[in-house]
């Protein structure tokens, strides 16, 4: 069956009429609004620091949040996308998702990266070159600990000698996780270790044939490296939003689009334009009526046979309503068209 979910990076731009205790409010609304319409998990980014005077992501650290959320709903998987682990300490990360796992009775879901902002490196005191082995060396601590072990750990970065954490996830023996996947040569390396991964496709791909390349290297490598195939899926990040008409739905989301490219990206607006233009061409945003995200999602689960869809709903300070409308059409009109589907 293929799985749908939600994604947040709670940006948050100066002049926006709301303060912090309202836009979280405003995510464990959605997070909770999606339960109840049976989205499969929402998933949160983890940022630190502003990126520019007027603009900041609102999460750093989604565990506060994603526990506040365990708390207001019962099925929806709680979700990172991803966690940091080149900044902070892997026993902190692993106390802090451990708990969320135990308060939401083991609905976490691990979303792993290595970051991408110079900021954050640098407030850290921390460099780009050494993510990746951080990242790496972190992962391997934080398995220990939510296995339960005495970790003992001699590296690059990290040194331990005999921790145990007092608190340990429920499902066992860890938490089900992905790492990002954004460079192309990421997907053979998590496949050939057996890794699950997560995507963006307008970071990675030129073209949905391109993508489902990709995605076949991925899994040749994931499968003879011995992965789980009763667990494959590559969940699929899109920016999106449903409206009545293709028309309405571009007229909500391209504003929103072009404001979070401005902030996030830096680029100028005739720069934006063109960027714009180019992920319409490549079929990366599913900005549109239900009819045509049904396309779409068959198009890529045909492609790719990715079986996890993620829809980005409420970039660039997108209004709430408008949110809210994107959430029930595609509970309403697009997930039934695919629930009793099963991948192949």
């Amino acid at each position: 069956m293929i799985r749908f979910s939600l994604f947040s990076v709670l940006d948050v731009y100066k002049g926006d009429t709301h303060e912090l205790p309202a836009l979280y409010e405003q995510s464990l609304d959605q997070i909770t609004r999606a339960d109840q319409l049976g989205f499969d998990a929402y998933w949160i980014g983890e940022h630190h620091f502003y990126p520019t005077p007027a603009y900041t992501l609102a999460c750093p650290n989604p565990a506060l949040l994603l526990a506040a959320a365990a708390q207001r709903t019962q099925h929806i998987g709680l979700n990172t996308a991803v966690v940091n682990l080149s900044v902070r300490h892997p026993l902190q990360v692993a106390e802090d998702y451990a708990m969320v796992d135990v308060l939401s009775g083991g609905r976490l879901g691990f979303g792993i990266g290595r970051g991408t902002f110079e900021h954050e490196y640098a407030a850290f005191e921390q460099s780009r070159a050494e993510s990746a082995g951080r990242c790496e060396e972190s992962w391997e601590i934080i398995q220990q600990a939510w296995r339960g072990e005495n970790i003992t750990f001699q590296g690059r970065y990290y040194h331990i000698n005999g921790a145990r954490i007092n608190v340990t996830p429920v499902q066992k023996p860890f938490p089900r996780y992905w790492f990002s996947a954004v460079k192309a040569e990421s997907f053979a390396t998590r496949g050939r270790a057996a890794q699950p991964i997560i995507n963006l496709p307008h970071l990675t791909a030129d073209s949905l044939p391109t993508l489902a390349r990709l995605a076949g290297e991925y899994q040749r490598h994931y499968q003879a490296a011995g992965g789980d195939m009763s667990q494959y899926e590559i969940p699929l990040i899109f920016y999106t939003c449903v409206a009545p008409t293709q028309l309405e739905a571009q007229q909500a989301a391209l504003p929103a689009l072009q404001r979070y490219l401005a902030h996030q990206h830096n680029h100028t607006e005739s720069h934006i334009r063109q960027f714009i233009n180019l992920l319409t061409e490549r079929q990366q945003l599913w900005f549109g009526a239900p009819d045509d995200l049904i396309q779409l999602i068959e198009q890529y689960q045909a492609a790719v046979k990715n079986g996890h869809f993620v829809f980005w709903l409420d970039f660039g300070g997108m209004e709430p309503a408008l949110v809210r409308r994107s959430m029930h059409l595609l509970a309403q009109k697009v997930l039934p068209h695919f629930r009793n589907q099963v991948t192949s």
